[in-house]
């Protein structure tokens, strides 16, 4: 992707999380055992703590699930982990998630207003298949989910450990007779406990920054051996979780755009009208930011959007200088 020019749309949003360091590879050049989400609560950075206002850009991601089914349950229905019943049981549907058309339309979006910024042509065909949500990827009721597995597939920390707890042991006893993967492949197996009928586990790079064209290189693998194997399986509806980017290190914002543009190649190629909805499913704010300042530069809005902002900056200019 070429160096964008104008600002971010989503420079004003809070950044609450560091990059995550570069992890520690034994000599034996085996791999982390976890990918995907940093271990352990990642705190929180605010606007407001630096002095300026806070920061709601991005906020209605956060309360789509609880907007869809958050009903309060009974104190003595919840579990040690002050989780109730009906939370643990309850499931998202691709029907409750936002597309790229509905985030722009709403605000969540913003267009880049250089032309230079724009890598892609409109397409609103493609915008209503891209969804962007952020919440728990166990939960998602879809055909398939993508784990950001290590080589061994035998589960580890972060998303990888989660997606293991919840489809519970049977997906360990499958995930043994697959042979382990390779950075870069994708291996399919049953979705077990979860509402997702299958899931893609996929071996993402652990980032090198004197490799970065190795490391793209098998990103990008990953997200194209997934959406083949999505094809090959008649899977219709995907949601990728954050593939390299916990502890295997990789620049969060570059990753976003490498799934952007990954996506947006496969659905404007030959296969693309056989899956449905590719859901980028995110965790963290940070995770939220890379997607709103990535998602306009690969599937912008449509060019009136653009024109009807770029009409609305010259009204402010001129508002400005007849104060």
């Amino acid at each position: 992707m070429a160096a964008k020019r104008s600002p971010s749309p989503a420079n004003d949003m809070a950044s609450d999380a560091p990059p995550a360091k570069e992890p520690k590879v034994e000599e034996s050049g085996a791999q982390p055992q976890d990918d995907g989400v940093e271990a352990g609560p990642v705190p929180t950075t605010s606007d407001e703590s630096r002095g300026g206002a806070p920061s709601t850009a991005g906020d209605n991601l956060d309360t789509q699930q609880e907007d869809k089914d958050g009903k309060e349950s009974k104190d003595g229905d919840k579990d040690a982990g002050g989780e109730s019943r009906d939370e643990r049981s309850a499931t998202t549907k691709v029907s409750d998630l936002d597309t790229v058309n509905d985030l722009f339309a709403d605000g969540t979006l913003q267009p880049y207003r250089d032309a230079e910024d724009i890598l892609y042509p409109h397409s609103t065909q493609l915008n209503d298949k891209v969804m962007l949500w952020r919440g728990d990827i166990t939960k998602l009721e879809v055909d398939c989910i993508v784990n950001a597995a290590n080589k061994a597939l035998l589960g580890g920390g972060g998303v990888d450990g989660a997606i293991h707890a919840a489809a519970g042991p049977d997906l360990l006893k499958e995930c043994r007779t697959l042979n382990g993967a390779e950075t870069g492949e994708t291996k399919l197996t049953g979705g077990h406990r979860l509402p997702a009928k299958h899931i893609a586990h996929t071996v993402g790079p652990v980032y090198s920054g004197a490799r970065k064209r190795e490391s793209e290189d098998k990103l990008r693998s990953c997200y194209r051996s997934t959406l083949k194997l999505c094809v090959d399986n008649g899977i219709k509806t995907v949601a990728f979780s954050g593939i390299s980017t916990g502890v295997y290190g990789y620049p969060i914002t570059a990753a976003a755009e490498v799934a952007c543009d990954e996506v947006r190649k496969f659905l404007e190629g030959t296969d693309g009208d056989k899956v449905d909805k590719v859901i980028f499913c995110v965790f963290r704010q940070v995770d939220v930011n890379s997607y709103l300042d990535a998602l306009p530069a690969y599937f912008p809005p449509a060019p009136r959007a653009d024109k009807a902002a770029k009409e609305e900056e010259v009204e402010a200019n001129e508002g400005d200088k007849a104060e």
